[in-house]
């Protein structure tokens, strides 16, 4: 397994391969009321609709996107993000701002990245 690259190296060789591995598991995708809004006008839904369909209430008046019975993200279907145009930052900015060490094993795009010694 390859250890985590740093920014640089992610930004010269990271591309993403589009597999849908990064929405499946348990995680939490925080979204914004601007976010909420746009991911409802590309659904052709209010905010209020979208809200109740599509996210769960989390601490402090936030909202974090619903997960399908087996964790995955609710807006995954295919492997494919039925939101993609218009998908939360946190999403957009994997694996740049944030990763893990399991991303390393499930992610396709980071795995393939060689990293100094």
């Amino acid at each position: 397994m390859n250890p985590i690259p740093d920014n640089k190296t992610l930004k010269e060789q990271f591309i993403c391969r589009k597999c849908g591995e990064c929405c499946r598991g348990e995680g939490f995708v925080k979204v914004t009321e601007p976010e909420i809004v746009k991911m409802a006008e590309y659904l052709g839904e209010t905010a209020e609709e979208f809200k109740s369909r599509w996210l769960r209430p989390a601490l402090f008046d936030d909202f974090w996107l619903k997960e399908k019975p087996n964790k995955d993200c609710i807006f995954l279907e295919n492997s494919q993000c039925l939101v993609h145009a218009v998908k939360p930052a946190q999403c957009r900015a994997f694996p740049f701002s944030w990763s893990n060490l399991d991303s390393i094993s499930i992610c396709p795009g980071l795995n393939e990245i060689k990293v100094p010694n």
